[in-house]
């Protein structure tokens, strides 16, 4: 593993030069963040590496701004926290973990093994960059992807709609199920980051159900996510991914480990160990106020140990949105800032938040209430180790009746807290605001603007086309309005 990890720094370090010399989009081929002869065994743990840190680095310490998770309170963070980002604050996020970081090299692992036979690393492939499109389409909306993987023929690459890409993203997925389900000339092993086996033979044995688990559990979600465009056609659709076979437990869920060491640790913990990370982010003290005393007065959601860590007076501090940083404030807790720390990619307790969402928009009450409690209890015993009585009592008792009641009210509000610093959290409060609010409306939680924003207290709705794009393919941006929506946030 060390050996691994050291190999994912050196390809790292590749990423950080060409960002250093002004590497973008346009370069992708040129310095594909990889040498593109090595074998598809080397390429696989890199581009896994990439799309982590493509989803749970920069993109979700934004989105965790946005939702109110934590605030920033210097420099780029604050700019998030408040609205006033710039193109250029996603440079890096875009091409060096996205396209020329994972992308470009998953491309690779696709010809490659469909040369060889590798099926299995072409399916695996094919999941991941069906996950990355997901990412891209719900972070920016409309983005290059027919023509970005080849820009030798195409150095100005046109923007894709984010239907063709999510009506792509399904293709993608149906395909990687399809070579998953097949045979293959070799398959992962110890190189498969996410779900490792010791040798090919228990990687076929194990991990590849797991993978078809994954790609069936990214089924559910992006047709999930088309419930403003078509509520009970969404549903249906994500019940059918849902019941053809995904995550059954904590256990099989899809989520990654880097290491046990700060060297080789997980996007979170490795941002919060520089000052940077610890002077200019926060937890928001509008966060902790949800958790504290929430089943009743002197209970708290038994999450909140693990979120977030005391101070040394062994209080819960906060810093307020739009505050500067608050000295004795509280850390982020050992779930999420610790060597060790999985990063989450697609959860058990998500499946069923999605699986109680979709029963409840399709009138099925009985069989909402029963995923919804699953998936506050799932979510407790993840973060927790340990079932929690009081608080099921008050929030996983749902009855068909009782979940009538500002039903999707608790869906979403005990999913936000599930999610902490998911970036696929910001997608379900964007979907959560009424088709057609004004854009001063807020999601589910209820959030206030944070103060001091450019935007006259709207919500931003997307992330902004980087800097290279910008000043290289202008022609093709569809659109440069932070408060513009993705496709499906009508």
């Amino acid at each position: 593993m060390k050996i691994l990890i050291r190999k994912i720094k050196y390809i790292f370090g590749l990423a950080a030069f060409c960002w250093v010399s002004s590497c973008d989009l346009q370069e992708a081929n040129i310095n594909p963040n990889a040498v593109t002869e090595v074998g598809v065994n080397v390429m696989l743990p890199a581009t896994q590496a990439n799309m982590t840190w493509a989803i749970a680095d920069f993109s979700s310490q934004s989105t965790s701004s946005f939702l109110q998770y934590m605030a920033g309170t210097l420099n780029v963070q604050l700019n998030i926290t408040i609205y006033d980002y710039l193109p250029v604050n996603f440079q890096s996020t875009w091409t060096n973990h996205f396209y020329a970081g994972a992308m470009k090299d998953l491309d690779n692992i696709i010809q490659l093994s469909t040369e060889s036979g590798a099926l299995h690393y072409r399916g695996v492939a094919k999941v991941q960059m069906a996950m990355l499109l997901g990412y891209l389409v719900d972070l920016w909306g409309d983005v290059p992807y027919s023509q970005a993987l080849d820009l030798e023929n195409y150095p100005r690459p046109v923007y894709d709609s984010g239907e063709a890409l999510y009506e792509e993203i399904q293709r993608l997925l149906d395909q990687g199920i399809e070579d998953l389900e097949g045979s293959s000339s070799f398959s992962p092993a110890t190189n498969d980051l996410i779900f490792p086996a010791s040798n090919e033979s228990n990687w076929r044995a194990n991990s590849r159900l797991r993978w078809i688990q994954a790609a069936k559990s990214a089924k559910a979600r992006y047709y999930n996510h088309l419930s403003k465009i078509d509520p009970m056609g969404s549903a249906e659709l994500a019940l059918e991914a849902i019941a053809s076979g995904t995550f059954e437990s904590n256990d099989s869920e899809m989520k990654v480990s880097f290491g046990n060491t700060p060297d080789a640790a997980g996007p979170w913990h490795t941002f919060l160990l520089g000052t940077f990370g610890q002077n200019n982010i926060s937890v928001s003290q509008e966060f902790i106020d949800l958790l504290v005393d929430r089943v009743e007065p002197g209970v708290n959601d038994p999450r909140l140990e693990y979120y977030i860590s005391r101070n040394p007076s062994g209080e819960f501090v906060g810093t307020p949105i739009g505050d500067p940083i608050v000295a004795n404030r509280s850390f982020l807790g050992p779930y999420v800032n610790s060597a060790s720390a999985m990063t989450n990619l697609i959860t058990y307790k998500e499946v069923k938040f999605i699986e109680a969402e979709s029963h409840y928009r399709l009138g099925n009450f009985d069989r909402a209430a029963e995923a919804f409690n699953e998936a506050v209890k799932a979510s407790i015993l993840r973060v927790t180790g340990s079932a929690h009585q009081p608080y099921e009592d008050r929030f996983a008792s749902e009855t068909g009746t009782t979940i009538q009641d500002n039903g999707m009210q608790k869906i979403f509000t005990e999913k936000y807290i599930a999610m902490f610093l998911e970036t696929e959290a910001w997608a379900d409060w964007r979907r959560s605001i009424p088709a057609g609010a004004a854009p001063t409306v807020s999601g589910i939680p209820e959030l206030s603007p944070a103060p001091g924003n450019p935007t006259n207290n709207a919500f931003p709705r997307r992330f902004l086309y980087p800097t290279s794009e910008l000043d290289n393919n202008a022609a093709n941006i569809p659109e440069t309005s932070r408060l513009a929506k993705v496709f499906w946030d009508l």
